[in-house]
């Protein structure tokens, strides 16, 4: 009777013992399954993060680069308006180069023309140049007086333009300035189309004037 009993245990012991291998083998392929599945899970995340990463970049360095060329524009634009103001004259005046110039119809003193000039953002005509000069003489007219931004006032018989900087070309008529500490003011006498030259004169007459911007 054991003997029997011994045997038919055994035979149950290794049915037993092989399902439950079969079962651990299965439970270690499905736990292997599972922590592949969850590396590779894992892994994509890990690659989709960075993506993401490197596209946030990316897109913070476009925006940095779009606004830089914003603020370039900008300027751009804002040079752009400048020139434009710079390079139109108002109604009523004329061009010279990067200068406008006004021709003023009525009479007034030297003080008084200044002033006028200071009102439309201006000053009296300062002339540097050969091509200024022939510019007032044409702007002038012939046989007219005009009041221009060069005096001693200040200090008599040292001549300077309203903005301050000295004589330098000059095209004084023949004898001037003769008029010593009375004539502190400077106009313009356009002898011809082709000539024109500078007196000095009582400042308190009144003469047209040139305003300049």
């Amino acid at each position: 009777k054991h003997p029997k009993f011994f045997k038919v245990s055994c035979q149950w012991w290794k049915r037993y013992s092989g399902a439950a291998a079969v079962c651990l083998g299965l439970l270690c392929v499905l736990l292997l399954a599972g922590i592949i599945g969850l590396f590779l899970y894992q892994r994509n995340q890990l690659t989709s993060s960075n993506t993401l990463t490197e596209e946030r970049d990316q897109l913070q360095t476009s925006y940095n680069t779009l606004t830089k060329e914003r603020d370039q524009l900008q300027k751009e634009i804002e040079r752009l308006k400048q020139s434009l103001v710079e390079k139109v004259c108002p109604q009523g005046w004329k061009k010279l180069g990067s200068s406008c110039y006004y021709v003023s119809t009525e009479y007034k003193s030297w003080e008084e023309s200044r002033q006028d000039c200071r009102n439309r953002g201006a000053h009296l005509v300062v002339i540097k140049s050969e091509d200024d000069q022939t510019f007032v003489n044409w702007l002038c007219g012939v046989k007219n007086y005009v009041w221009i931004g060069l005096t001693d006032s200040v200090s008599e018989g040292t001549w300077k333009w309203v903005d301050d900087t000295p004589l330098t070309r000059k095209y004084w008529n023949s004898g001037e300035p003769d008029g010593g500490g009375a004539e502190n003011c400077v106009y313009f006498y356009s002898w011809s189309s082709d000539t024109g030259e500078w007196w000095d004169y009582y400042c308190y007459y009144k003469f047209r004037w040139i305003c300049e911007k």
